[in-house]
């Protein structure tokens, strides 16, 4: 072979690696870094079901969610605080659920983890994104978790979305309103503006104990 040849057959080779194509959790994670962040709701979605003749159990009820990224500097992985409030304020007496969002990689697949993890001692980590020092002594003996409620998220062909599912049958909360078991029906699907879910949850014989009978994600926009 030629010098010259095996000068371009070399570049070639190097330009060939460069565009080589990320695997889908880190194509995942970099999407969800620049997307998951700010203030959503879903009110607009909320409206045109009150306004529209669908039955009330189709019906999807208004949500406000906010999502910070956060330093967690003893809990590995790429961590997000999120934050429900009934009104969509920062009203401590309004928020009825928050703790971090942990994405990590799947050890069995090329997908991305998304698990949630929840403050054993809630209250003083209301607004956490106001105090983020306090993340500094935080560990995962602080938290509370379940791993078959994590969400195993890919990006799509098209590179717009990154979704994925619970696996079946393996989030199962108490319901303490019924005394018995429910079962997850949920997915996630997140593009640059949404965040969308089911957050649908059933009884052992399938009938709907919680969330709405629709099959329309809630549709929550970033403001």
């Amino acid at each position: 072979m030629r010098l010259t040849q095996f000068f371009v057959l070399s570049l070639s080779l190097v330009g060939c690696t460069d565009r080589a194509p990320q695997n889908n959790f880190e194509h995942s994670l970099k999407l969800i870094k620049l997307w998951v962040h700010g203030n959503y709701n879903n009110v607009s979605q909320a409206e045109a079901d009150m306004a529209s003749d669908l039955p009330p159990e189709q019906m999807h009820r208004p949500m406000h969610q906010l999502f910070v990224p956060m330093d967690a500097p003893n809990i590995e992985g790429y961590i997000v605080y999120q934050q429900s409030a009934m009104d969509g304020s920062e009203a401590p007496a309004m928020i009825f659920r928050h703790g971090l969002m942990q994405y990590l990689p799947d050890p069995d697949s090329d997908a991305l983890l998304q698990r949630e993890l929840y403050f054993k001692d809630p209250e003083p980590y209301k607004n956490l994104h106001r105090n983020p020092e306090l993340l500094n002594d935080v560990t995962l003996d602080d938290m509370t978790w379940d791993t078959g409620c994590d969400f195993y998220l890919r990006v799509n062909d098209s590179g717009d979305m990154v979704s994925g599912p619970l696996r079946e049958g393996e989030c199962v909360l108490f319901n303490q309103g019924t005394q018995q078991e429910m079962y997850a029906d949920d997915r996630v699907e997140i593009t640059a503006t949404d965040y969308r879910f089911h957050g649908r949850y059933r009884d052992a014989d399938g009938n709907i104990v919680w969330g709405t009978s629709s099959e329309v994600l809630n549709s929550m926009v970033r403001q």
